[in-house]
């Protein structure tokens, strides 16, 4: 029986994007299922009272900016750092990342692949994720849409959305990527390596 990994996220946080590529390596090799928690991100911080990205100081931006470059650097990746729409509204992207798993609950590998895209769509693509159009035929490259849509439009997502938010502030969860294994915490792409000490250490 496989383990599963919680992997709180959203496709719009330019941490999300830089987690994807290493927790799907990491789930192949140790044959760990990832469970998507997409959250309403923008309410976890009201919730948490932290600020967001343009209410920090001016100093904090600028370290982010040169923080995500350095990674971009590490990583040997396409990433822009400053894509054509950002902030972007992060909602309509999670619900359809809902959606998806809950039609495909048994292959939730296909999930993944739709949330990784989505995410490509905003941080390499300068695609616009707050249009329903413009996620449908993302989607339309890793499910099938057409048997998506009556879910995304339906209330209990948006339900599942809110309960995955409260659930995250109980954990005492307060921004993404956090990845939660073995009732372990790890917030940020850049505790993926400890994440996976805690992974290899539950698999000797």
């Amino acid at each position: 029986m496989k383990n599963n990994l919680k992997f709180y996220m959203v496709p719009a946080s330019p941490w999300s994007f830089l987690s994807f590529d290493r927790i799907e390596e990491i789930s192949s090799s140790y044959n760990l299922e990832v469970d998507l928690i997409p959250i309403d991100i923008f309410k976890l911080f009201e919730m948490q009272e932290i600020k967001m990205v343009s209410k920090r100081p001016k100093a904090i931006q600028k370290n982010r900016l040169r923080e995500l470059q350095r990674w971009k650097d590490h990583l040997s990746i396409k990433f822009n750092i400053m894509p054509k729409f950002w902030p972007v509204n992060p909602l309509r992207a999670c619900k359809l990342i809902i959606a998806s798993s809950i039609f495909y609950s048994s292959e939730k590998h296909k999930s993944f692949l739709l949330a990784k895209k989505l995410s490509e769509a905003v941080w390499v693509n300068d695609s616009n994720t707050d249009d329903d159009n413009e996620i449908f035929e993302i989607a339309k490259e890793v499910v099938d849409i057409d048997s998506i849509k009556d879910i995304y439009f339906d209330n209990k997502v948006t339900s599942i959305l809110e309960n995955n938010t409260v659930d995250a502030f109980k954990n005492d969860i307060f921004g993404v990527p956090t990845f939660v294994y073995n009732n372990q915490v790890f917030w940020g792409q850049d505790r993926i390596c400890f994440l996976e000490k805690e992974i290899k250490k539950s698999n000797e």
